[in-house]
């Protein structure tokens, strides 16, 4: 009786071992969620090193000097990133920035030329998820979706399957946290880590980090996306994602009331490429008419517009602009194409609101970043065997092979990587300084210009009383102040006695890369309820002039498709004019912006048939003309 008795006993006891084991092991693995209780989320100081350093003692040049930076980054934190076997950290990816190599995907890699400024830019959407499934001894680190995740950053046919699903999840219906979301504080760990980084790395006079997110809503697969940016270290808690702040006008409020806790900060939209015709809608969120107050919030909050990135180019598309010769430039899009996609209808259509509603929401200074997906900002050389998008276009097999992650029959038949992507853009301002105040106000202000990749500068300035030519560099950006306004300005009341304003233009090429071969002045206007718009060819490199049907006549300039070489003798290092628009109307509302046009250098798809004897199709493109754009200068009737 009594071994039946221990018996039992023991059985029970294994029983009840066995059940804590299960137990245990259940709440490991589903430790239950979404947690998302509110969590308090002030606005307050977080600087840690920065606010000790002295930055009066730092060079200033009154004329501005061009620093080139890249705002559009991630890294492990968002989770296309981390999903596609990225572990570039936001510390690596500003290392990287200055200069330091990394090895990303077994390939060593490091920046030919280090950037001025960068500024992380993760997804605040899911950052406290991937937060918890990096860092061991987080609650939920083993969570059974933690350990999928993971799994699925080393193997890229699992990333792909689960990147889909997540975005199949993003482009329908309610997004929501993931199920092992151990809350808000895992969110502000994330942000902390981020925060961190721009400290550790701010060097000002050298090297400029600026605190940011990207808010990433997407409607019908249309991309909707903005990154956000903030002046110093007063910042929110946790930044606030497109689950808990689901339309733009949401996210306005948002900055509103960071503003009100101290905060100074702004917004920029990205890829309305691929935006499905939503990125500068006629309604609201609530589907009601652009009205007064949603232009004046636009207005406010996003002074600026991406208007170049790997996933494509904003500009204009050849499908509505085929007067325009440079309209098929790294075009990536949704089917059908929309017209109002495109940075150059909103820059038009902003007039006509401007005309209607007193404000103009599309007031767009123009910058460009990379979009890195492996943490390497500001790597956007043609030449890079690296792209920007993790495993997936890592090689020039998977490049000229594989169908682009975003693809799908019914939104644009297919692509290819190599056709759907670019190494991206780079961002110019032109500030006093490099120092996080100074880089924020250009960004402001709008005096900034976008290049394709390359660095090129540009310098845009319109007024009454420029003259004909100038000697030197100094003395035209001196008058350029004196005499008028920058880009991103509007131009002053059209005084008496004069009949047009007048432009001062001047571009210098890129050192690393090919000659200029022309600069154009890109005018919109609106009057009598019609939008219209001219391309000026304004300066032609090798003293070529315009035809008189308004041509250009061919300089000659070539790639070798063998090699990989292009002209060097052609081109000009320089280009700079006074140029007056001999259509002016004093009445019509108007913009007008500066595009500066490289001569012919390989494509990158080139360099992967040089180097890597890959075969691409014969209709691929293979050489391309690097650009800039200079935000507009806007002029308004008395």
């Amino acid at each position: 009786m009594a071994k039946s008795k221990t018996k039992i006993g023991l059985i029970s006891l294994l029983i009840l071992i066995i059940g804590f084991v299960g137990y245990f092991i259940y709440k490991t693995l589903f430790p239950g969620g979404p947690n998302l209780a509110p969590v308090p989320n002030p606005i307050r100081d977080r600087a840690t090193t920065s606010k000790d350093i002295d930055e009066s003692n730092i060079f200033n040049n009154p004329l501005k000097n061009a620093y080139f930076g890249d705002l559009h980054i991630h890294t492990s934190l968002s989770f296309d990133a981390y999903i596609g076997g990225t572990l570039t950290t936001p510390s690596d990816a500003y290392r990287f920035a200055k200069g330091t190599e990394l090895d990303i995907f077994g390939k060593k890699v490091a920046l030919k030329r280090p950037l001025d400024f960068a500024g992380v830019s993760d997804h605040a959407e899911y950052i406290g998820e991937f937060y918890t499934t990096q860092i061991a001894g987080e609650k939920g680190y083993y969570a059974l979706m933690a350990q999928v995740l993971r799994g699925a950053a080393n193997d890229e046919q699992k990333s792909e399957a689960l990147f889909q699903r997540m975005r199949a999840q993003k482009g329908g219906g309610e997004r929501k946290h993931m199920d092992f979301f151990q809350g808000f504080n895992s969110t502000r760990k994330a942000w902390d880590m981020i925060l961190a980084a721009a400290e550790t790395h701010y060097q000002p006079g050298k090297f400029t980090t600026l605190a940011g997110y990207e808010w990433t809503k997407v409607e019908d697969a249309g991309h909707l996306h903005r990154n956000v940016f903030f002046r110093d270290m007063i910042v929110p808690d946790y930044p606030l994602s497109a689950i808990e702040v689901t339309t733009a006008e949401g996210l306005w409020e948002s900055l509103a009331e960071y503003t009100k806790g101290g905060a100074t900060v702004l917004a920029i939209p990205h890829n309305t490429n691929l935006g499905k015709g939503l990125g500068f809608p006629d309604v609201k969120a609530d589907g009601q008419p652009l009205d007064a107050t949603y232009a004046q919030a636009r207005n406010k909050w996003e002074p600026l517009i991406e208007i170049h990135q790997a996933k494509g180019n904003s500009e204009v598309h050849p499908d509505f602009w085929g007067n325009d010769e440079f309209a098929n430039f790294e075009n990536y899009n949704y089917l059908p194409t929309k017209e109002n996609d495109y940075v150059r209808y909103a820059l038009k259509k902003g007039l006509e609101y401007q005309a209607k509603l007193g404000t103009n929401p599309y007031k767009f200074g123009l910058m460009a970043s990379t979009d890195t997906h492996n943490g390497t900002p500001g790597a956007t050389e043609e030449t890079e065997e690296n792209r920007s998008h993790t495993m997936v276009d890592n090689t020039a097999e998977n490049r000229r092979n594989r169908e682009w992650i975003l693809s799908g029959s019914e939104l644009d038949k297919g692509k290819k990587i190599y056709e759907a992507i670019n190494p991206g853009g780079l961002v110019g301002v032109w500030a006093q300084k490099n120092t996080r105040g100074e880089i924020w106000d250009a960004l402001k202000r709008k005096e900034t210009f976008g290049t394709s990749g390359g660095r090129i500068q540009v310098r845009f300035f319109g007024g009454y009383d420029f003259e004909a030519a100038y000697t030197s560099y100094d003395d035209l950006v001196a008058a350029g102040y004196e005499n008028g306004v920058p880009m991103g300005s509007d131009l002053p009341a059209i005084p008496d006695g004069k009949t047009a304003p007048s432009f001062l233009i001047w571009a210098s090429k890129d050192n690393e890369s090919a000659n200029l071969d022309r600069l154009q002045v890109i005018k919109g206007w609106y009057k009598n309820g019609v939008l219209k718009e001219q391309i000026y060819t304004v300066a032609l490199s090798d003293n070529r002039v315009l035809k008189e049907d308004g041509t250009v006549p061919d300089n000659g300039a070539t790639v070798n498709l063998k090699t990989g070489e292009w002209s060097k003798e052609k081109g000009a290092t320089t280009l700079q004019t006074t140029w007056i628009d001999p259509n002016f109307d004093p009445t019509a509302e108007a913009f007008y912006y500066v595009r500066v046009i490289e001569l012919p250098t390989p494509r990158f798809n080139l360099w992967d048939e040089i180097r890597e004897g890959i075969d691409y199709p014969d209709d691929a493109i293979r050489t391309i003309q690097e650009r800039a754009w200079s935000s507009p200068i806007w002029y308004s009737p008395k």
